[in-house]
């Protein structure tokens, strides 16, 4: 008996398509969206094969059992703590072990700017990726990632919820392309580090951050971070610091009301002149005349 869906306590979310395009008018939700999420326990019998693959793509994070991901030429054995990315458009079947029926989280996703979140050793290959067995606590921290979206949208599918939903799973996509770049046996160290540095850059994003506070907080050499930054994330320490703001800045000008000026303070910048000069400069636009065009 095979399965598609139907498992006891599931979750499932299919966001229509008449959904999604109310939401067209969003810049930052157009670069990343869910069409379809999930979480399946004990899924006994559950089989999917596509012939010509899903229209998204697809990741599947396995948190206890077993199952196995085929593509057209290459099997994989999946089992606990590990993630596995499918590419749009290409044939693929996966399954759960008869024996140990694993539990996995599930999410399909698109949008215009996905090659930012798709690690490059999927994007250099046929696109199929397998992530090797997290550590426990990395574990809990994409399962938390998941509850979060699937509460989100729990709750509906409001824009803010999308817009919500978005943000996490590209917070989850950066963490998976820190495990498909690091050497391996380095995964501990590099991760500990970087992860601490996102999460001191995300929690303190009205405050002024820059490389010298990263490397007091972290109690690390400015050359070790700036290495390692660029090495995994591809850009510098104050290059990602900034791209984070901006990112915020453009949400702020897009989908609130607040002044110019109460967006600079919101994001550390204590002179709103410098804050729109340094906008205009990552964005091409001052915030009043983005504002107006979005």
């Amino acid at each position: 008996m095979k399965k598609l869906h139907g498992f006891e306590n599931e979750y499932l979310y299919v966001l229509p398509s008449e959904v999604l395009n109310n939401f067209t008018f969003s810049d930052i939700v157009k670069q990343l969206y869910i069409t379809d999420l999930g979480f399946y326990p004990k899924a006994k019998f559950h089989f999917v094969h596509r012939d010509n693959g899903a229209k998204e793509w697809i990741l599947i994070f396995c948190t206890y059992g077993k199952g196995t991901i085929r593509s057209s030429n290459k099997t994989w054995n999946i089992e606990s703590g590990q993630i596995a990315l499918l590419p749009p458009n290409k044939e693929h079947t996966y399954f759960s072990s008869d024996g140990s029926p694993w539990d996995i989280f599930w999410v399909h996703f698109a949008g215009d700017a996905i090659e930012e979140y798709i690690p490059q050793e999927a994007l250099q290959g046929d696109g199929f990726l397998v992530i090797n067995k997290l550590e426990s606590d990395e574990t809990q921290l994409i399962m938390s990632q998941f509850w979060q979206m699937i509460k989100s949208l729990s709750n509906g599918f409001s824009y803010q919820s999308v817009f919500y939903t978005s943000q996490v799973l590209g917070m989850t996509l950066a963490y998976i392309s820190l495990h498909s770049v690091l050497p391996k046996g380095s995964y501990t160290m590099g991760n500990e580090y970087i992860t601490r540095a996102v999460k001191f850059i995300y929690d303190h994003i009205d405050e002024k951050v820059s490389l010298s506070t990263l490397t007091k907080e972290l109690d690390i050499s400015k050359s070790y971070l700036s290495r390692i930054f660029r090495q995994t994330v591809g850009k510098s320490v104050n290059e990602f610091i900034l791209d984070i703001k901006m990112k915020q800045a453009s949400y702020y000008l897009q989908d609130t009301n607040l002044a110019v000026s109460q967006v600079a303070s919101r994001l550390g910048y204590e002179d709103p002149y410098y804050f729109s000069r340094i906008f205009k400069k990552s964005i091409g636009k001052a915030p009043r005349e983005f504002r107006k065009k979005t």
